[in-house]
């Protein structure tokens, strides 16, 4: 198995040998990368064998916009977030993402504009080692709902963040997904 250090800070590159590869991408993630980049033959095999040690959750979340441009986010754990959750036997994913934002901020008259991105992030749960999957849409809020935080899941504050505050109050307190969600937003906006 080989496994070299990218010249650039926070990367690391793994060559894919199957299943161990696990191990390296959590001492990677331990030591700080924060982007881990595998090499493999076959991708497809590859995802398959890395998933395929996870209990598996799919998601869907939206990045919702108002007409002031700001962006409504959650507080939950002691991080800013986006509203996500877990999609239900049989639901689609757009459904999924436009019910849980409605259900964790009481969000209403929402209009799905395009999906995203899909992100993926591993967490323990109960002792069982999970993959999210995470389906990320742009959405827009055509009215003036202030955000009430679902309390009974966690969240302990919804607001709208006009895009001046996003670095100073959101990025330096969140998880590198939804980072990832937030480029993605930025960029896809032009």
């Amino acid at each position: 198995m080989e496994r070299t250090l990218g010249s650039m800070a926070n990367y690391e590159s793994i060559v894919s040998q199957g299943k161990a590869d696990t191990m390296l991408i959590e001492s990677a993630i331990d030591r700080g990368a924060r982007a881990i980049y595998v090499k493999c033959r076959d991708v497809e095999w590859s995802w398959q064998q890395f998933a395929s040690q996870f209990l598996l959750i799919r998601a869907a979340g939206g990045v919702v916009s108002n007409d002031r441009d700001e962006i409504l986010f959650i507080y939950r754990l002691d991080k800013w977030d986006l509203p996500k959750g877990k999609v239900e036997e049989g639901e689609e994913l757009e459904l999924a993402a436009l019910r849980e934002v409605e259900e964790e901020c009481s969000i209403h008259k929402l209009e799905l504009i395009h999906h995203l991105i899909t992100t993926y992030h591993t967490y323990s749960l109960k002792g069982e080692q999970v993959l999210k999957s995470t389906d990320w849409y742009v959405m827009k809020h055509a009215g003036n709902d202030q955000p009430t935080p679902q309390l009974m899941e966690g969240i302990s504050d919804a607001q709208w963040i006009a895009p001046e505050n996003w670095n100073e109050i959101v990025l330096a307190n969140t998880y590198p997904s939804v980072q990832d969600v937030m480029d993605a937003f930025q960029k896809s906006r032009g």
